[in-house]
């Protein structure tokens, strides 16, 4: 909520560079694209959990890995944007 409330209050200062506001959007753009990417992969281990119980604790251990760096992604992508409202 204090997010929300901060990104509609705030006033830009203009600060950041033509560069770095190309650079932090860039940025952001590879972070959804792998987080993309890790849902998809998120998605084939639970079938393979239901497939294959066999080899679980492998699949298990795999899908917490993706979802802690799902997790540290999107939390980069809200420092950045909220980054990216001073340009």
């Amino acid at each position: 909520m204090f997010k929300e409330f901060f990104k509609k209050a705030f006033r830009s200062r203009k600060t950041l560079s033509d560069e770095k506001v190309e650079e932090l959007e860039e940025a952001i753009e590879r972070l959804t694209e792998d987080t993309k990417l890790r849902e998809a992969q998120i998605i084939k281990f639970v079938k393979l959990l239901q497939q294959d119980p066999i080899n679980k604790d492998k699949y298990t251990k795999r899908l917490i890995i993706h979802q802690r760096i799902i997790r540290d992604n999107k939390q980069k992508i809200e420092e950045l944007e909220i980054k990216l409202l001073d340009k």
